[in-house]
């Protein structure tokens, strides 16, 4: 599932000067940074190409740099990233765009524009032009993005020759917009404007669900895109696909919105190359930036971070996502391997819960983590956690590295023990097992017996309580081993029931 994606646009080098100031020059009043590091960072449509290179995609990129050691560098980063550098153009009149910022004390105190803003020369277009129709008949190519940051590659009639050419290749092409006109984008399957972009463009001012409504019907008509779409900020992402979806932002926390933007654009285009829909492509990508926005830096998002993201927020039972959204994580190695290879590392509680929604994708690391490692596994109602339960589930997991306990839902309790329970509903259940360091991961079952779940599992090790000597143990038959382990004396979820009906 690697789909391949072409990337034309404007090409920055980001440097970076870390220092300190610990003094004001003499010569003028200015500060002295002592230089303590320097590190170079892809920008514009190379950051563009880094992100989708996170997401698996194969990147080829088309672009300009100067025959300076600026460019050198770059060409080298996209090139150790795997991306197919083949596209870009040296050329001898131009230096290489670069943004060099000097921060002192984690504070930006200056920033150096090295650039050409004029079009680039027609030789160059030529040349780009020459690579993108080779690569669209050869059929190499999935999807196509232009990330405009107005450095001269996107000029309007060059712009309308690639949309053109990838309307003739029935081709999705997605456009990172700028300026107030608009008019070289028209025919682009959709843009990613922010609020105040779309707000130039439109003129309309977007402050509620009305005038986001106009805004994007306007984009629409002026632009002639298949779909019209405005990114909201921390109001998440407006899509007008027959009538207008608000779908909102899933950020938790945000430390830097830095390179969020090239993101969006990256995750949406490798969602519609693999022809997703596209109300699942947007929330993807809201994932994706929430990941990014979480983080310092201009940095990317990886499949398995996004995945991780949606699980540990609750988020994968979204009307948004579907079996096939799903599909779109799974790989060999898929979202959840990492997770189970960094054990027995303590997690946040809501990353232990597996609900339906991705137990198959679950089930199929497992596999692959059962190869070389030993999977406990156990079940119960777990009602009133006591310390009876926190000894045996503590001996369970010494059995190997990575315990499953199997909770039963409040209907199979129900039926088990009567009406009156369960005391804690299955909720608090879940988050009280979880948040026992012991506990890996935990998974409910609605059966009166949790046959079907072990099937599933296949664990090494099926554990149960002493007081099974001598009886059958259900789902034996799926598991290496079966290991009974002592109950602490008098301790149980009944004693404790009796005791407290007995205090007046």
């Amino acid at each position: 599932m690697k789909p391949n994606i072409l990337v034309i646009g404007d090409l920055i080098l980001d440097h970076y000067i870390w220092g300190e100031c610990k003094r004001i020059s003499p010569e003028a009043p200015v500060q002295v940074i002592e230089t303590k590091k320097e590190n170079l960072n892809l920008g514009g449509a190379c950051n563009v190409a880094n992100n989708l290179v996170a997401l698996g995609s194969n990147v080829w990129i088309c672009g300009i740099v100067g025959e300076d050691e600026a460019g050198e560098k770059l060409v080298e980063k996209l090139q150790s990233l795997g991306i197919n550098t083949l596209g870009i153009y040296k050329s001898k009149d131009r230096p290489t765009t670069q943004k060099s910022r000097v921060i002192a004390s984690n504070q930006q105190v200056l920033r150096i524009d090295k650039e050409e803003k004029k079009p680039i020369s027609k030789e160059g277009e030529e040349f780009i032009l020459k690579v993108t129709i080779a690569l669209l008949q050869s059929k190499s190519i999935d999807c196509i993005v232009l990330s405009d940051y107005q450095k001269g590659v996107l000029e309007p009639i060059f712009t309308q020759r690639l949309i053109a050419l990838a309307k003739e290749a029935d081709l999705k092409i997605l456009i990172d917009p700028k300026g107030e006109d608009y008019s070289k984008y028209k025919g682009a399957t959709l843009l990613t404007p922010n609020k105040k972009e779309a707000k130039e463009a439109t003129k309309i001012d977007i402050v509620d669900e009305e005038s986001l409504l106009k805004a994007s019907q306007k984009l629409k008509e002026m632009c002639d895109l298949e779909y019209s779409l405005i990114t909201l900020s921390e109001d998440g992402i407006g899509i007008l696909k027959e009538k207008l979806y608000k779908i909102p932002t899933i950020a938790k926390e945000v430390f830097d919105v830095t390179g969020a933007g090239d993101t969006v654009i990256a995750a949406l285009s490798y969602m519609l190359a693999l022809k997703e829909d596209i109300l699942e492509s947007v929330y993807f990508a809201n994932a994706a930036a929430a990941v990014v926005v979480s983080k310092i830096g201009s940095v990317t998002a990886t499949k398995e971070e996004i995945y991780h993201y949606l699980q540990r927020n609750n988020l994968l039972n979204s009307k948004f996502v579907s079996k096939r959204f799903l599909e779109i994580f799974s790989t060999k190695q898929n979202a959840f391997f990492p997770l189970l290879e960094s054990l027995p590392k303590v997690r946040n509680y809501k990353e232990k819960f597996i609900n339906e929604a991705i137990l198959q994708d679950f089930l199929k690391a497992l596999e692959e983590f059962q190869k070389d490692k030993k999977v406990i596994f156990t079940n119960g109602c777990f009602d009133i956690l006591h310390f009876g339960h926190i000894d045996y589930l503590n001996k369970a997991r010494t059995l190997g590295d990575l315990l499953i306990v199997g909770l039963n839902s409040d209907d199979s309790i129900k039926r088990l023990k009567g009406n009156e329970r369960p005391i804690n509903l299955q909720e608090d259940r879940i988050a009280l097992l979880s948040a026992l360091e012991c506990v890996d991961f935990v998974i409910v079952f609605n059966e009166d017996t949790p046959r079907e779940l072990v099937a599933k599992i296949k664990p090494d090790v099926l554990v149960k309580g002493a007081d099974y000597e001598g009886k059958v143990v259900v789902g034996s038959e799926f598991a290496k081993e079966v290991c009974l382990i002592e109950f602490q004396e008098g301790r149980s979820t009944t004693n404790l029931i009796e005791k407290i009906k007995t205090i007046k």
